[in-house]
């Protein structure tokens, strides 16, 4: 569950403090703040001026929910049921659960000159144009201080990146020319369907490491991922009998740990570091280094020792 919370202040640091104060956490708790607008000073000490605002918001964990045991008989069955479901759901076409599905999608035309859905897709025009982005069309559809835009073109792999790691970094740019005259106003994107596709990527993958860690016992932890994928995961999971999530680490090292139920509830060892190699430069251990010449060492000759003449027969 991810809790948000605004702060006002004469300052950047003042603000930050207020908003966590709103959230009501610790101050080492793994708050993430986004900047809305600077403070500005009064013309003159009169006229004007505006305090710095700042958005923060931090992942709670989310209260386990308790799940009824079932015989093994039926539980044979609902698996059964399930597995039959799932070879159902490619044929389905799944929304994003950032899609605002209540609200229809309006043509970059129609909507509003002044509104921060328009400041937001020029915004995003100029930089997808400057990126090579070709045959570019904007829809949005707007619902109090939110906002979705659906984005088609070609050429568009470049926009959303690797597992949509340049696509989030749009989005929070997208936010920032949103609020650029002030207030707090959140966008969503979407390029395609990759939201979509994502999602169901997602719950796959949490269907396989479920399956896995109720095996074998042992928990698994996921790759770091953004909060809104780590949502994705805890939801899947919550829905699998015989496995819990939690999520681990702080900023962009945060993820999901899958552990079962009846097993080890202590989270996996996460290390990069390869059998056979050196932890404190990478490099594989040099086997001569590591020999150790059990002869005695000899002290160099001295000319003292050598016969003056030489050895006489």
């Amino acid at each position: 569950m991810i809790k948000e919370a605004r702060g006002f202040g004469d300052d950047i640091a003042q603000a930050q403090e207020n908003a966590r104060i709103n959230l009501g956490v610790a101050p080492d708790a793994d708050i993430q703040y986004e900047i809305i607008s600077q403070s500005k000073k009064k013309v003159l000490g009169l006229f004007g001026g505006a305090k710095a605002e700042v958005r923060a918001f931090v992942e709670l964990p989310d209260e386990p929910q308790k799940k009824v045991k079932m015989p093994k008989k039926d539980k044979k069955k609902k698996k059964d049921a399930a597995k039959l479901a799932t070879d159902k759901k490619p044929a389905e076409k799944k929304k994003s659960v950032e899609v605002l599905s209540d609200e229809p999608l309006i043509d970059e035309k129609d909507l509003p000159e002044n509104g921060k859905a328009i400041a937001a897709i020029k915004y995003l025009r100029s930089i997808l144009e400057n990126i090579g982005a070709k045959g570019l069309s904007f829809k949005a559809a707007e619902k109090d201080d939110n906002a979705f835009i659906q984005i088609d073109g070609e050429d568009m792999g470049v926009a959303i990146g690797r597992r949509g790691e340049t696509l989030d970094a749009l989005q929070y740019l997208a936010g920032l020319a949103a609020n650029d005259a002030g207030g707090y106003f959140k966008v969503s994107l979407n390029i395609g369907d990759y939201r979509q596709k994502r999602e169901v990527a997602l719950k796959e993958l949490a269907q396989k490491v479920a399956d896995q860690v109720i095996s074998t016992g042992r928990s698994r932890a996921l790759e770091p991922m953004n909060p809104y994928e780590r949502r994705i995961i805890h939801t899947a999971i919550q829905e699998i009998d015989g496995v819990v999530s939690n999520s681990v680490g702080e900023g962009v090292s945060r993820r999901v740990v899958v552990y079962s139920e009846n097993g080890d509830m202590r989270p996996p060892r996460i290390s990069g570091d390869r059998r056979g190699r050196d932890r404190r430069n990478g490099r594989r251990n040099d086997r001569k280094s590591n020999f150790v010449n059990s002869s005695p060492s000899r002290e160099p000759k001295k000319d003292s020792d050598i016969p003056l003449y030489g050895k006489i027969n």
